[in-house]
């Protein structure tokens, strides 16, 4: 026999209401303490209930689902997509909601779907400007809410993003900190607010650090490995000895530039990425590198849309950033001064 309200109330020593407020997740049900709504919620999958979401969306117009837009293209996805996409579903679920992907190859299909199936919640985790506008104005039009994941907030509409002003700052910092005066940085052309914030907080890790900015070791080049061979063959005592690379893919071709150079990493040359991705240990000399969190960013998306309680705040432009960590490998070590960086010549 299917479970019902009456059986969860009774089982958890609570009234109908309280139950039928917290299943349906009604803000009504944000005024039960928070200890009442998880001994509802855990006595519901105890008892085994399934709540009909089909005739509940009926009857109130209201369906419990978060569209996600996206790049989920077959040669063509992110690489912290399926991290992100794990934080947003076990939040999701956590909640009592669905999620729907949509890919971004048409977003005027997506837009008329969502619209058709009554969804009033949008995660977006697009990056092109054009596309972000696109999805905000149907947003506003609709009275949807929307959350952005990366990039800046627009049009009223929040973004949850890795701090990467302050990460890039605090990765120039801790190699100061250990030795490094010549610091390079391995950047990209300036299309997107990412590789400006992360290009502008190298500049501002140099200057805590009381160092010069050198254009010598600083490539924002379509070609990388032009820009890291260039480096490497400046005399020895202009050289870099360490490496800040805008992505860890950057980071492991650096790297691998440098040996087949005949460089020591790290011993003549550190290096440090930023993503955190599987490359960073599968490269020669795992890749130290910045956590960017695509977990965390996709479970506080669905907290800022669905107004529960989240650990960071919101800033004054709109954004929510999560704090940088860094995860320290074999790629980088303190500056042996008198030693390394020289070139291996068999």
């Amino acid at each position: 026999m299917a479970v019902t309200i009456k059986d969860i109330a009774k089982a958890a020593r609570v009234d109908k209401a309280a139950v039928s407020l917290t299943l349906r997740n009604r803000p009504e049900a944000q005024r039960l303490r928070p200890e009442t709504r998880d001994r509802i919620l855990k006595t519901a999958r105890e008892l085994g209930y399934q709540r009909n979401l089909l005739a509940s969306a009926t009857r109130t117009g209201v369906v419990n689902t978060i569209a996600v837009i996206g790049r989920f293209r077959k040669d063509d996805v992110p690489p912290c997509t399926n991290r992100m996409l794990a934080g947003i579903l076990t939040t999701c679920t956590q909640y009592g909601y669905n999620i729907k992907v949509y890919s971004d190859m048409n977003l005027d299909e997506v837009f008329a779907e969502i619209g058709g199936s009554r969804i009033f919640h949008v995660i977006s985790l697009l990056v092109k400007r054009e596309e972000r506008q696109k999805t905000a104005d149907f947003c506003k039009r609709g009275g949807i809410r929307l959350v952005h994941v990366y990039e800046d907030a627009s049009d009223g509409f929040p973004s949850v993003n890795t701090d990467n002003f302050a990460s890039a700052r605090e990765v120039v910092n801790h190699l100061a900190s250990i030795g490094h005066r010549r610091i390079a940085l391995l950047c990209a052309p300036h299309r997107y607010l990412y590789i400006r914030e992360r290009h502008d907080g190298y500049l501002q890790g140099l200057r805590d650090a009381g160092l010069q900015a050198d254009s010598r070791l600083i490539d924002c080049s379509e070609d990388s490995g032009q820009g890291v061979a260039a480096m490497l063959a400046l005399p020895e005592k202009e050289r870099p000895s360490a490496v800040f690379a805008l992505a860890d893919s950057l980071a492991v071709k650096a790297e691998y530039l440098a040996i087949r150079l005949g460089f020591r990493v790290p011993e003549d040359l550190s290096v440090f990425g930023f993503g955190n991705t599987e490359i960073c240990g599968a490269a020669l000399v795992p890749v130290s590198s910045v956590e960017e969190s695509p977990y965390d960013c996709g479970e506080l998306a669905v907290k800022i849309i669905l107004d529960k309680p989240a650990d960071v705040r919101r800033r004054e432009d709109g954004r929510y950033l999560i704090a940088p960590r860094l995860v320290h490998r074999d790629s980088t070590a303190p500056r042996m001064h008198g030693c390394g960086q020289q070139r291996n010549n068999k």
